[in-house]
């Protein structure tokens, strides 16, 4: 359960009830991100995913795809945005995010 403490449309305060515990949330907008070059749709889709941190298996498994399928697909995006990882395009896909924000 969630209670919004401020309704503009910046930063957010929630209050949320944890475990018995009330916590504060802070919310900030992301900004908007630019994929690498050449990428497809379908590999937007499978970024978003690793920036939401979800492994290759749930990866496949929400697009109902086989593992393979997605591997392959991570190297296409890894190749074309010249990183060796998933921690690499999320560094990448990140800063890029916070350069376009400060902008």
């Amino acid at each position: 359960m969630s209670q919004k403490l401020d309704s503009d449309a910046g930063p957010r305060v929630s209050r949320m009830r944890v475990g018995g515990e009330d916590i504060l949330v802070l919310s900030v907008p992301l900004p908007k991100l630019r994929y690498p070059e050449g990428t497809t749709s379908a590999e937007h889709e499978i970024i978003d995913a690793v920036l939401e941190g979800k492994t290759i298996k749930e990866i496949a498994e929400s697009r109902n795809a086989s593992l393979r399928t997605v591997t392959t697909q991570l190297g296409a995006i890894f190749r074309k945005a010249n990183v060796n990882s998933q921690a690499e395009l999320i560094a990448i896909m990140t800063e890029e995010a916070a350069k376009d924000g400060e902008a």
